[in-house]
């Protein structure tokens, strides 16, 4: 499994506004790509603009079908206005679980 991780880092009051269109546009958009997992936002409790996004997919090749169809790129420009640094991106390759069906697949 392929695992995508974007840090975040928002201006002063705009993680409500972020998760409203995380919420309605990013998670029904990356859902309906073939072979992603999940897609969850984490927002962090100590700093309240600081978040993560995380999505995971069955392959780095579904993973890079996503990045080529242009719906992450679009998906950023409109958080853009949001961003008090620029996001950070880390990939990363699952290889230990505590769910052994998800590593069998490969």
């Amino acid at each position: 499994m392929y695992v995508r991780m974007v840090f975040l880092n928002l201006k002063e009051g705009k993680m409500d506004e972020f998760r409203d269109l995380y919420m309605k546009e990013v998670i029904p958009t990356v859902k309906s790509h073939k072979g992603n997992r999940f897609v969850h936002l984490l927002e962090c409790r100590e700093n309240e603009n600081e978040g993560i996004s995380v999505t995971a997919w069955d392959t780095k090749g579904d993973f890079e079908t996503y990045l080529k169809s242009g719906d992450f790129e679009r998906l950023n420009k409109k958080y853009e206005h949001m961003y008090s640094k620029n996001p950070v991106l880390r990939s990363y390759e699952v290889t230990a679980s505590s769910e052994p069906l998800l590593l069998r697949i490969f």
